[in-house]
């Protein structure tokens, strides 16, 4: 087994090395003499934790507030915005409400069933013929950020208990109860439970080449069943302490990186959550302002392998008690 030679610790905030106020990806300029290892040496990363704001995201934000009513008539696709922010289960339905008359005119009601975890609506009947749908296409060029694409690489059939389209030219009815026909009212009700959040995990990425492989959900152009090898470091479950932040202490060392170079001259890091897109921020100066900044904590291992003693086999010498063992 590889042994460590020496380690050292290196202590990141990310807002110091931002190189774009939007993104939350730090880069850092590290100095080779100090990062680096003799041809017979390895290097390993491993990360020793993890700590950011819970209560800087929303929970419902650009990854996952925007959906559509299809009006089939004329294939066009009316879009809806949530607002930003923490909703209850209630507060959500009534807030779907009110989008939904913003959009498409007066007459649709949607409320919370909290037996089922469900929204139940109704659908007037001077609403043209259609449905609602909700997009995942990951044939799309740009995957985050401003720009309409974000709005067609959506979990919103997530947060709404639906079912999602991954094509955006075969859309798909995002609930239950059929298409709605115009001049008859349509009763609906989301197919699943809905979520108030759709962030499971913050996935910390690192730019350095490591082993690591993940299924193609977790890479935003990926499909199919296959794995692939990915930059992910480390998977952090979005849960808060007490005090409202999201603290990870890898205390066994299972997120490690084995570099596969003799010495690091850059460092990059980047956050995203589970789908490969950038953690929504609030304002494009948030990571930069330190509101939405995050802490690692990581050690960098300097390992040597060791001449293995093998057991002679030479004549009867092996029969020996003990084996004799070769330098």
């Amino acid at each position: 087994m590889p042994s460590v030679v020496y380690s050292k610790l290196i202590f990141l905030d990310g807002r110091d090395g931002i190189q774009n106020s939007r993104q939350l990806n730090p880069q850092f300029h590290v100095p080779t003499n100090a990062f680096s290892c003799d041809k017979d040496q390895s290097m390993r990363l491993v990360l020793k934790s993890f700590t950011m704001p819970k209560d800087a995201m929303y929970d419902v934000n650009q990854t996952n507030n925007t959906f559509f009513y299809r009006d089939t008539s004329t294939s066009t696709d009316n879009e809806i915005n949530l607002d930003f922010g923490d909703y209850t289960a209630s507060g959500l339905a009534t807030h779907v409400q009110a989008k939904v008359v913003a959009v498409m005119g007066a007459g649709f009601t949607c409320t919370y069933n909290a037996t089922t975890k469900k929204l139940e609506m109704t659908i007037p009947s001077a609403y043209p013929d259609g449905f609602f749908v909700a997009y995942r296409d990951k044939s799309i060029a740009h995957y985050f950020g401003a720009g309409d694409n974000q709005k067609h690489y959506s979990d919103a059939n997530e947060l709404l208990g639906g079912s999602v389209s991954t094509d955006l030219t075969q859309p798909k009815n995002m609930f239950y109860g059929g298409d709605h026909t115009n001049g008859t009212a349509t009763a609906i009700t989301t197919k699943y439970p809905i979520r108030l959040s759709t962030l499971d995990n913050i996935l910390l990425r690192c730019g350095l080449q490591g082993d690591a492989y993940c299924s193609t959900t977790h890479e935003p152009f990926r499909t199919g069943n296959k794995l692939h090898s990915t930059d992910i470091w480390a998977s952090i479950p979005n849960v808060a302490n007490d005090h409202n932040l999201i603290v990870f202490d890898d205390n066994s060392e299972d997120f490690q990186i084995n570099l596969k170079q003799s010495q690091i001259s850059t460092l990059k890091l980047a956050l995203s959550d589970g789908k490969g897109r950038e953690l929504p921020l609030i304002d494009t100066e948030q990571g930069v302002d330190g509101n939405m900044s995050f802490q690692v904590v990581a050690k960098l291992e300097v390992l040597s392998d060791p001449h293995e003693p093998a057991m002679t086999l030479e004549g009867v010498k092996r029969y020996t008690h003990p084996p004799q063992l070769t330098a």
